[in-house]
């Protein structure tokens, strides 16, 4: 009865471990020629004296303390003692699948799912919309860009020399908008690099109207004058009353 206990308890840990190893394959990006950095997860045991890197079930990287030193991409990858951490340089297609690293005999828990995707590419505000007019109170913009092969990718606005906001794709600018300056700039951003817009006038924005000074005067003096006309009129009439030929 003993004896099948432990093998129940043997089997339920050997299906835990496989699925706290599935649960924790983290997904890291690079670009064509670019570089991919692997560290070792979790923390590692005060001294390491076997590191052996898979890749697709194949061999990687093996290195052994004072016995064997073996990289099968000589000439493209770094292997650090000290840490386990593998640097893989002049990445390519052929370079995506998973990788996974044994410390000292030890299954590490954390596997990479290594994937290829393109820089982004400079983006351009981009009207939503069939027109925008000053008078309009809303338009919306779209930060435009071929996004082919390079997702995902995060997107952010900015107002003026503001600081920058993440938010969506597009965004609905309104005359309230003008806060924060007279032009934005939207920026895309994804796990390789990232690119930002030329800055596009708001175009609802209104500069605030100041107070006309001549236009001001203008009307004082026509203001003036009216008064002296009604003025020179009142007396012109009193004159009249008093001196006409039918007064006595």
């Amino acid at each position: 009865m003993m004896g099948k206990q432990t093998g129940f308890c043997v089997l339920l840990l050997a299906v835990l471990n496989v699925a706290v190893t599935e649960d924790t394959v983290t997904t890291v990006y690079f670009t064509d020629g670019g570089d991919l950095t692997l560290k070792v997860r979790p923390p590692l045991p005060d001294h390491i004296n076997i590191i052996v890197w898979i890749f697709n079930d194949n061999l990687l990287a093996e290195w052994v303390e004072d016995k064997s030193y073996n990289l099968r991409i000589e000439g493209r990858a770094n292997l650090t003692k000290e840490t386990g951490q593998l640097i893989i340089n002049n990445m390519s297609k052929e370079d995506e699948g998973v990788y996974s690293v044994e410390i000292n005999d030890r299954v590490q828990s954390e596997r990479y799912q290594a994937k290829l995707i393109k820089k982004v590419q400079k983006p351009k505000v981009a009207l939503g919309t069939l027109t925008c007019e000053p008078d309009f109170d809303s338009c919306r913009f779209f930060c435009d860009s071929d996004t082919t092969e390079a997702e995902p990718i995060t997107y952010s606005w900015k107002k003026g020399d503001g600081e920058w906001e993440v938010s969506g794709k597009d965004i609905v600018i309104t005359r309230r908008y003008d806060s924060g300056g007279k032009n934005f700039t939207c920026r895309m951003k994804n796990p390789v690099s990232q690119e930002e817009s030329d800055p596009e006038p708001i175009l609802l924005y209104k500069e605030p109207t100041e107070p006309d000074n001549n236009a001001a005067k203008g009307v004082g003096i026509f203001f003036g004058v009216l008064l002296a006309v009604v003025a020179a009129g009142g007396v012109g009439v009193a004159w009249i009353k008093k001196l006409g030929p039918f007064n006595k």
